[in-house]
């Protein structure tokens, strides 16, 4: 449904990449995954092209899935996406990284979920920075929203959804239940 591939030339070359769309399905950028073998010292794992502030991922495709359950996932990255689809979640936004922008914003208001769940990667036991993330990033939305429509649920047992998601598949739906 996202209608990805692998680039074999260019700069997303030997990367799984994502075009990304806006409201008029126009792309207006790519995000894509290394997927080289051996990846290169210092190649970083994903490469976005295009001004990520004006992206809001993958709302082309999920779009119907937000509006029957009225409750959204901000997540980081499209890998924690793509975890969470395999396990029928289909209601998440990406950030492409700590921020929620103000194109993500505008969409959330024009959405108008019930509940917005702050779910990025839990670097409790590293740096700390999505943890620190999630609390910016609801005191951002609580100038949009009001205090009960907004949670943080970081990933419980793993860094992100993509190694919850490895290590078993049931602990995403626990996690969902949470929410």
């Amino acid at each position: 449904p996202f209608n990805g591939g692998v680039a074999t030339t260019g700069k997303m070359y030997n990367r799984y990449t994502f075009p990304v769309f806006d409201n008029k399905d126009n792309i207006i950028g790519f995000s894509g995954r290394d997927i080289a073998p051996l990846s290169l010292e210092g190649r970083p794992k994903w490469k976005h092209i295009g001004d990520k502030k004006e992206w809001v991922y993958p709302l082309k495709v999920n779009l119907e899935d937000i509006k029957k359950c009225k409750k959204i996932i901000l997540l980081e990255s499209i890998g924690d996406m793509l975890a969470l689809r395999e396990n029928g979640i289909n209601n998440s936004i990406v950030t492409f990284g700590l921020n929620v922008s103000a194109k993500i914003i505008y969409s959330l208001i024009a959405l108008n979920p019930e509940k917005i769940v702050i779910a990025f990667n839990n670097d409790s036991g590293n740096n700390g920075a999505g943890n620190e993330a999630a609390i910016s990033a609801k005191n951002k939305l609580l100038n949009y929203f009001d205090r009960n429509q907004i949670s943080i649920n970081l990933p419980v047992g793993a860094k992100d959804f993509g190694d919850l998601n490895l290590s078993d598949k049931n602990k995403i739906q626990e996690w969902y239940k949470t929410t």
